[in-house]
């Protein structure tokens, strides 16, 4: 990772994936301004779960496998944004997913 003035510049290949929670793993690709861009890999038969989207919205684009998001089915070149005071109430994957998500960074994580 390279840090230049405000800029951070990261090769995903070249970072290990940190394991969140049974299924769930992530890279963490650049923090600024409170927001957080992180590629995410979900197993086979991942369920999330409901979630408000309180402070800020959240952007998703499938990178590969696909996922069901709030009743629709997501395949890779897929994305979503999310609107500030929604609810994700429907987060799974029965093929296992990769994915790149920007949001608020969460307290504790970055």
């Amino acid at each position: 990772m390279t840090d230049n003035a405000g800029w951070t510049f990261t090769d995903a290949a070249e970072m290990d994936w940190q394991p969140l929670g049974e299924g769930i793993a992530m890279k963490m690709l650049g923090v600024a301004n409170g927001k957080t861009m992180t590629m995410f890999k979900f197993d086979a038969g991942y369920v999330g779960g409901t979630h408000e989207h309180t402070n800020e919205p959240e952007f998703t684009y499938i990178l590969e496998g696909s996922m069901i998001s709030n009743g629709v089915l997501m395949e890779a070149g897929h994305a979503y944004a999310a609107e500030q005071g929604t609810t994700h109430d429907e987060f799974r994957t029965d093929t296992g997913a990769t994915l790149v998500s920007v949001f608020p960074v969460p307290p504790g994580m970055g």
